[in-house]
């Protein structure tokens, strides 16, 4: 037998997954290369300069409404109509052509795999699968094994958000356990019951090498990380959507009804800066009974304040809209003229939508870095009017589910390396049923399912 070791690149421009196992049809080794790792703590692989990079990210798609429908929309396409099992058949078209077939089939038809489906509760596997990699693009399955270590008994979901790779071993290369917390940006402490460590299982292992690593190392779970491709990332990978993060646009979107709040709480409402002159009140009341300079302060003070309440009153009202009003002219020493009353609008910072148009913007390129198109969240094109018409959305989302193969071969990882691990029949595949939207004339649904594998 020969030994190998094995580099699995896995994430954020740092490190590997590399396990060392046997085979006898291989005699050379895959080369590895050692991995410089900036951010580390305790032996951990910090995601993030802080090791709380998915927690920052979600705190900003939870605020914005375009990112968390237009990621919504992508784990809505992935998923379809649900996982299917198929078989693949031949048929001869009338000009003789080999056409492949797709045969649905039934889980009952299969009760080995029915069972596991139940006992794993595999339709929220799935689901839960598909949001840790549309959000983070890696997700982290965790397999139960039997006890003699024949079969996967159960599949389980170990939250990305909370999951850090072990640092790689220098000696050997390998990455050996994921460790799982919901306290990272606390600096937990490993030791403590807040912290629990996994045995890791490089993804580019046949299930045959998997299962004879653990029954060598006694291992009764792993956790098999499935990612989207990577560029130069080593440890955690960086999905193409966060351009939105990185570019700071999501923050401008996040900030602008925030300033709003601000600007709603803060700002005082007046709408009209009234000044009087007092020249004015001392002309008014000059040769009468009793002139100005003759009233008391608090008669002075009454006097102002009728005469702004007037004016106030006047100026207020849809009854009195279109009407006019009318103030003193005086001249000073130099024959300058000066009104004795002025009336000042105040500007309303928040007229006209101030600001909208940024968040429009902001939010236009949150969505393109999703890769969605604006009128599937009724947001119309960006720079145009409306929502967009029936065909505009059915083309979209056609384009949506048709870009949508890679991704789901990345969520079957987890079906095919149990189908292997378990035996089951390699004749039934698996795959995720497309909704494709049809206008009313063909299908008064407005629907069908097709399978898109």
């Amino acid at each position: 037998m020969q030994s190998f070791g094995h580099i699995g690149i896995v994430g954020n421009g740092q490190a590997v997954v590399s396990m060392n196992s046997s085979t006898k049809t291989t005699t050379a080794e895959p080369t590895k290369v050692m991995v410089h790792t900036e951010n580390k703590s305790q032996g951990i692989a910090a995601w993030g300069s802080d090791n709380d990079f998915p927690q920052k990210l979600l705190k900003e798609v939870r605020k914005n409404g375009a990112a968390t429908s237009g990621l919504s929309l992508v784990c809505d396409a992935l998923y379809g109509s649900g996982f299917i099992l198929y078989k693949e058949d031949f048929e001869a078209d009338k000009d003789g052509e080999s056409k492949r077939k797709l045969i649905q089939q039934s889980l009952r038809q299969y009760p080995e795999i029915n069972t596991f489906f139940k006992n794993s509760q595999m339709k929220r596997f799935f689901k839960e699968s598909i949001a840790d990699l549309t959000y983070l693009a890696i997700s982290f399955p965790e397999y139960i094994l039997s006890n003699d270590g024949n079969t996967i008994t159960r599949a389980y979901r170990q939250k990305s958000a909370h999951c850090r790779f072990e640092l790689m071993d220098e000696k050997s290369g390998f990455i050996k356990n994921v460790w799982v917390s919901t306290k990272w940006a606390d600096g937990v402490d490993l030791k403590s019951d807040y912290a629990k460590k996994i045995p890791l299982i490089d993804s580019y292992w046949s299930a045959e090498q998997v299962k004879e690593y653990c029954k060598k190392n006694k291992i009764k779970s792993f956790v098999r990380p499935m990612f989207y491709s990577m560029l130069d990332e080593s440890y955690y990978p960086v999905a193409s959507w966060h351009s939105a993060y990185y570019s700071k646009w999501i923050h401008v979107a996040n900030s602008i009804p925030e300033f709003k709040k601000a600007l709603f709480e803060n700002q005082v409402n007046i709408k009209y800066h009234i000044e009087v002159d007092e020249e004015y009140f001392e002309r008014k009341y000059k040769g009468g009974d009793k002139e100005w300079d003759d009233f008391t302060l608090e008669e002075k003070e009454t006097t102002r304040k009728a005469l702004v309440e007037f004016i106030d009153k006047y100026l207020r009202g849809t009854e009195n809209a279109g009407k006019s009003i009318w103030s003193m002219i005086y001249k000073d020493n130099q024959g300058k003229p000066f009104s004795g009353i002025k009336i000042t609008a105040i500007d309303d910072k928040l007229k006209d939508g101030a600001f909208l148009p940024d968040g429009t913007a902001a939010n236009s390129e949150v969505l393109f870095a999703i890769s969605v198109d604006p009128t599937l969240i009724g947001a119309g094109i960006p720079g145009g009017m409306g929502a967009g018409g029936g065909s505009d959305k059915r083309e979209a989302w056609t384009i949506l589910c048709a870009r949508s193969k890679p991704k789901r071969e990345t969520v079957l990882e987890s079906f095919e390396f149990i189908q292997q691990y378990n035996g089951w029949s390699d004749e039934v595949l698996g795959g995720f049923e497309d909704t494709v939207l049809t206008t009313l004339d063909k299908n008064p649904t407005g629907s069908q399912k097709t399978a898109n594998l």
